[in-house]
């Protein structure tokens, strides 16, 4: 089993973090200008008019990456090398270009028919349903990624075996291509620090042509939605406790892993947690799964995807129980 440890915090504390004050910079009357040989190894700048912002290794990979230059290939060339590649490629690209700033350094660089939303606003969409002191779980903030896992301060339900169960929702969205944000309902396990997320396609947002102020309002009321199906979520984590995965474990780990593209690294810590327990339940294979997401290789914001992935596919299991009792359900009631 593999435990995270972090100071707790709530969305008040995410919020001081988060709160930024940028300014937005256009190149609407002249052009940026990198100054990568700069006298006294001093750090490498971008001239925006008469106002000079320090490029730190981030910085410049975003650059790189509205410029269409491939990163690795700049990090090897010469400070010289590089004021030459960056300019060109500054003066020959069309088109405006938006930097936002702060005193520290380059938060974005996109297009201005481009808009993006503030990380304010994904503090603002949980606080439209959860209370300023609610604990979260997790708070990543760079610039390709922003991640908010926020617990809901519904009464945890206990399990016999498994310790209470927790929920909540987590807030996504990929900066570095400027994808429409996402909200999705968490369960949690606090006894081994497990998250499992829960994809639900009718939480969608669509940002195609919208005004930033309209995404944020979509963003909020689709996290009242995510809240409103916890109940249901984990009723049916639970009742995975009361399902046995049979005497060949093995087996339907491996189909498991087969019908939902699973990584193959993970499939020994897996194993080796069922077989900590004579006979093992749904649950168990649930929070196995998702715990390998816990595995400190994982830890790298990076990683992201991966992490994701694997709490995921503990989640569609939570969800394929579900339907399925709701179908039986229905039958039932007819």
């Amino acid at each position: 089993m593999h435990m995270l440890v972090q100071e707790p915090f709530t969305l008040d504390d995410v919020a001081a973090r988060w709160k930024t004050r940028e300014r937005t910079w256009t190149s609407d009357a002249c052009v940026p200008e990198a100054r990568f040989e700069t006298e006294d190894s001093a750090r490498p700048v971008l001239a925006l008019g008469d106002h000079e912002i320090p490029l730190d290794k981030d910085a410049t990979h975003q650059l790189c990456t509205f410029y269409k230059i491939p990163g690795a290939f700049f990090d090897r060339l010469t400070p010289a090398e590089k004021h030459y590649v960056m300019n060109s490629r500054i003066q020959h690209t069309g088109g405006e270009v938006s930097i936002s700033y702060t005193r520290t350094g380059i938060t974005d660089v996109r297009k201005p028919t481009q808009p993006r939303l503030d990380v304010e606003e994904f503090v603002h969409a949980a606080l439209k349903a959860y209370p300023h002191d609610s604990t979260v779980l997790s708070a990543v903030l760079t610039p390709d990624l922003v991640v908010l896992d926020v617990l809901s301060n519904n009464v945890p339900l206990p399990t016999l075996k498994h310790g209470p169960l927790a929920n909540g929702v987590r807030l996504t969205q990929n900066r570095k291509q400027n994808l429409a944000p996402t909200v999705s309902p968490i369960l949690y396990h606090p006894d081994s620090t497990t998250t499992i997320q829960i994809i639900d396609p009718a939480l969608k947002i669509d940002a195609r042509n919208v005004a930033v102020e309209k995404i944020a309002e979509r963003l909020a009321a689709e996290t009242l939605r995510a809240d409103a199906r916890l109940t249901h979520d984990t009723e049916a984590l639970y009742d995975l406790s009361n399902i046995p995965i049979g005497v060949d474990r093995i087996t339907r780990l491996h189909r498991v892993a087969a019908e939902h593209n699973m990584p193959v690294r993970p499939l020994a810590d897996i194993t080796v947690a069922l077989s900590r327990n004579d006979e093992p339940s749904m649950l168990d294979l649930v929070l196995a799964i998702a715990n390998t997401a816990n595995t400190p290789k994982l830890a790298d914001p990076s990683k992201h995807v991966v992490r994701t992935k694997l709490q995921t596919i503990a989640g569609a299991i939570v969800n394929d129980h579900a339907e399925r009792c709701s179908n039986c359900h229905a039958l039932v009631a007819a």
